[in-house]
Parts: C-alpha cells; sequence; structure tokens
C-alpha cells in the first residue's frame, strides 16, 4: 500500500521515534544531582553512565550498518526499539551501580542500531521528491531530543521522583516506536525494486567504500569534534565573567534546530552537489565565527558569532546526512554509508570534549576559537574533492517536496 498520507505519517512517526532515541542520551543529565547526592554515585560513574549509550556507535556503528542491511531494516528496527525499551525500563528500576550501567548498555545496544535504521529507512521509504528534505530534519535529532529531555525534566521532577522521569522518557518511545513499526508495516519501499543489492551485502559493503562517501564521513565526524567541543564549553564561557555574552547558553544552543529546519527549507528541489555545497559553506562560516566567538570581541559581536557558529552546526548535519544518498553508487548501501557516518561521529563525540578541555586548559578561551576554526576549516577542505568528483547519482536530484 503506498498511500500519500499513509507514507507521510509512517515518515513522522519514525522521524518522532528518532527524536525521543536521542533523549534517552540526555535525560541522565538532569538527574546528575540526583544520582551524586541520593544514590551516591561519583561524577566518573555518572559521566560513564552518560556516554555508554553513545559507545556503541564509536566503536562498531560501520559493521552495524552491513548487519542491518542484511537483516531488513524493518526486523532491525523492531528489534533495536524493543531492546532499547528493555534497556531503560531496566535503568528506571535498578538501583545498584554496576546493574544501572548494564541497563544503559542495553540502551546502547538499541541506540546504536537506531540511529543507523530509522535514517535508513527514512530514506527507503520517502518519495524521491521527499528524501533530502526528510533526512536534513533527521540531521537535528540529538539536539533536539536533548531539548525534550530537557522540557520533560521540568515538568516531572518538581512533582515526581526521578524514576517516575525515567519511566516516562523511554514509555514516550516505545509507544511513537509501536507506532512506527506498525505504520511501516503497511507501506513498501519506494525503491523496492531496486535493492537486489541488499541479497548481496559482500558486494554492496565494497561498493559503498568508495572515496566520496568516506570523505562525507571524515568530514562528518571532523565537525562533530568542533560541534560537541563546542556546545560542552559554550556554557562555562558564557559564565566567564569577562565574556559579556548577551544571551543564555540554552537560548544559543535551540539555533542549531533551527539550522536544521532551514536546511530541510533549502535543500528540497536541489541536486546533492549543492547539498554537499551547503555543507561545506556551513563548515566556512563556523571556521569564520569561531575566532571572533571566543577571541575577546565585544558582546555584542561575540555573541552574534556564537550564534552564527550554533546555526551552522544544524546546516552542516542536516546537510551531510541529506546528501550521503546521493553518492553512494549503484549496487552500494546506504545503511552501510549511514553506519560508517554515525561511526565517525561516535568517535568525535568520544575525543571532542576532552580534546577540547585540554586546548582550553593550554591556551584559553583565544586558543579554543583557533582550534575551533582550524577543525572546522579541515572539515570543509575535506569536502572540496567530493565537491569536485562525479560521485552524485543523476537519479538523486530531487524537484521539491509536494
Amino acid at each position: 500500500m503506498n498511500d500519500r498520507k499513509l507514507r507521510l505519517a509512517a515518515i513522522i512517526a519514525l522521524l518522532l521515534a528518532g527524536v525521543l532515541a536521542g533523549s534517552q542520551l540526555g535525560k541522565l543529565a538532569p538527574l546528575v544531582g540526583w544520582y551524586q547526592n541520593e544514590a551516591g554515585f561519583s561524577l566518573t560513574l555518572i559521566g560513564w553512565l552518560t556516554s555508554a549509550i553513545g559507545i556503541f556507535v564509536a566503536l562498531v556503528a560501520l559493521p552495524a550498518g552491513w548487519v542491518i542491511e542484511r537483516a531488513g531494516m524493518r526486523l532491525s528496527f523492531a528489534f533495536a526499539a524493543a531492546v532499547m525499551t528493555v534497556g531503560g525500563l531496566a535503568l528506571a528500576f535498578l538501583h545498584a551501580p554496576g546493574a544501572i550501567l548494564a541497563a544503559r548498555l542495553v540502551e546502547g545496544v538499541g541506540y546504536l542500531i537506531l540511529v543507523i535504521v530509522i535514517p535508513a529507512l527514512l530514506n527507503s521509504v520517502s518519495p524521491l521528491s521527499w528524501r533530502a528534505p526528510v533526512l536534513a530534519i533527521w540531521g537535528g535529532f540529538v539536539p533536539v531530543g536533548f531539548a525534550v529531555a530537557d522540557f520533560m525534566a521540568g515538568e516531572l521532577l518538581p512533582i515526581a521522583e526521578p524514576k517516575i522521569f525515567l519511566l516516562a522518557a523511554i514509555l514516550a518511545f516505545a509507544v511513537l516506536a509501536l507506532v512506527a513499526a506498525v505504520l511501516l508495516g503497511l507501506i513498501d519501499d519506494m525503491d523496492a525494486g531496486e535493492r537486489a543489492d541488499a541479497k548481496q551485502p559482500a558486494r554492496s559493503f565494497g561498493a559503498t567504500m568508495t572515496l566520496p562517501v568516506v570523505l562525507v564521513a571524515l568530514a562528518f565526524g571532523i565537525y562533530v569534534i568542533a560541534s560537541v567541543g563546542f556546545f560542552a564549553f559554550m556554557p562555562a564561557f558564557i559564565s566567564w565573567s569577562g565574556a559579556g555574552i548577551l544571551l543564555a547558553a540554552g537560548v544559543i544552543a535551540l539555533v542549531g534546530p533551527v539550522g536544521n529546519g532551514l536546511t530541510s527549507l533549502l535543500v528540497g528541489g536541489r541536486d546533492g552537489r549543492f547539498i554537499v555545497l551547503l555543507a561545506a559553506l556551513g563548515l566556512g562560516v563556523a571556521a569564520l565565527t569561531a575566532i571572533p566567538a571566543f577571541g575577546g570581541s565585544a558582546p555584542m559581536f561575540a555573541t552574534l558569532a556564537l550564534l552564527l557558529f550554533a546555526m551552522s552546526g544544524g546546516f552542516v548535519a542536516s546537510a551531510l546526512f541529506a546528501g550521503l544518498p546521493s553518492i553512494v553508487p549503484k549496487g552500494g548501501s546506504v545503511a552501510v554509508a549511514i553506519g560508517l557516518v554515525c561511526q565517525a561521529g561516535g568517535i568525535g563525540t568520544v575525543l571532542g570534549p576532552p580534546l577540547a578541555g585540554h586546548i582550553i586548559e593550554a591556551y584559553g578561551w583565544p586558543g579554543f576559537g583557533v582550534f575551533l576554526a582550524l577543525v572546522s576549516a579541515v572539515g570543509a577542505l575535506c569536502l572540496l574533492p567530493v565537491l569536485r568528483s562525479r560521485a552524485f547519482m543523476p537519479e538523486a536530484a530531487t524537484i521539491s517536496m509536494k
């Protein structure tokens, strides 16, 4: 059944399930004080609890993409949603540190599969003209997920114990994932007739690993190093008495999803080369604004630079995800390509905060601005060979999001 409204409903449900999966990444941040003061956890253990859900992405996202392609995307989605739900329920009810860490690792297995299979499904079930805008929206699932987690915490924690908040977070995801799974069962892939490559996963793996795909993944990983470092230490910079920034850190952080939304509008009707160019321009804007943001500029100028840097991150993430299917060659696998991009991003997530912290300690905030500028510039340079290549599939060009 290929009813347009049903297909749109499935896409919306997938996007919402993805956002709520992203909220599982950020749901422990509002509970740091409770885990430390009431449960007696050390900050080190809390740090491991926070990062454990993403550790599998950094380690095995690429082979996971290959396994997902072989097992089937719908089955992989259902399995991952069930695993994350089990881990989330256990996290809400368990109390011993070891058991809680184990529950978080179970959530991590589900999260690993979901961050690969959801964009792959979005690409597969979306009509050709919808794909780039839909994947651009997907590019903002983590910051929007963090915002959802913060909102839920603000509403529930003043009136209920943390267990209720954790239950609400995981059950909200489970409900949306179930709705998405049911709707997926009622529609077919738009390119179902072109998926013979899934029957030969070894060949599709090799065909996917082209230089343009690798360079896009590398650019994404480099972007994540800069972006995660920026958002990890930007609140501390704003609280620094000499900064004089005119907006709160939370307001600046919300500009990122605005960039995601604008990118979704800009990529409609454009081909893959334009979309990757948009990502390169976003990295260029980040490189140009990082130094004035952290280099002691006038408060108004520094605030504007911080806003532009945050917004550019939304452009980069969304554009790279939206443009990726257009450079996957015939016989290749979008799921494998997404796995490679996710693994690069996972490694960047692990490396970004400690590297940024070291730079700040050694060279101060101006040095941090220089670091962000250089990293962003390197990311943009990675995309130049892609833009000059013939990798873009002509049929990947979109016409409109109608």
